[in-house]
């Protein structure tokens, strides 16, 4: 089955429901409303511009990774509009991903940022930023599969170190 990459909606609620409790069993935080309802209405918002936190955020859009007319959600995936020198110069980028612990491992991700590379280029995205942690080396796999050429390593204020990958999408 195709995979695609769906704005949230409000007929993916018990999906995404299923997800944060999946997230939640694998003790990982991705999303900070606690409610369906809160999460779209943020999620449309911030798309638009509006309602974003202080800096360093930009207009974003989330997108559910799907497969077929399954209702599952597989992953999900954000894209950055823009960059702001913040999120150039330190620790962000244009593009971030996730697959669910019960997905993982399936090749779904190098697939997912495929997806989110091409709406990039709808966008008119290019080259695209995308950052991972040193140590996840599957996520720099993923990246290079996608073309991702590294440009250097950075240390976050934590003392991770992330690298930053350039994407062209042509």
């Amino acid at each position: 089955m195709a995979l695609r990459l769906v704005k949230p909606a409000r007929e993916h609620k018990q999906a995404w429901e299923q997800l944060m409790r999946e997230f939640q069993q694998a003790d990982e935080k991705y999303f900070y409303s606690k409610t369906y309802r809160q999460f779209l209405r943020r999620s449309r918002a911030h798309e638009k511009g509006k309602r974003l936190p202080d800096e360093p955020h930009v207009p974003i859009t989330l997108y559910f990774l799907m497969r077929g007319d399954s209702p599952k959600i597989i992953g999900f995936t954000d894209i950055r509009h823009r960059l702001n020198d913040f999120l150039l110069n330190d620790l962000g980028g244009h593009a971030g991903y996730v697959i669910a612990p019960s997905e993982r491992r399936k090749g779904y991700a190098t697939e997912q940022l495929r997806l989110a590379l091409e709406i990039c280029r709808e966008m008119g995205i290019n080259p695209v930023l995308v950052p991972c942690h040193k140590d996840n080396i599957a996520s720099a796999r993923v990246i290079q599969k996608n073309g991702g050429v590294l440009e250097d390593e950075r240390v976050s204020g934590e003392g991770k170190v992330f690298q930053r990958y350039w994407v062209e999408v042509l």
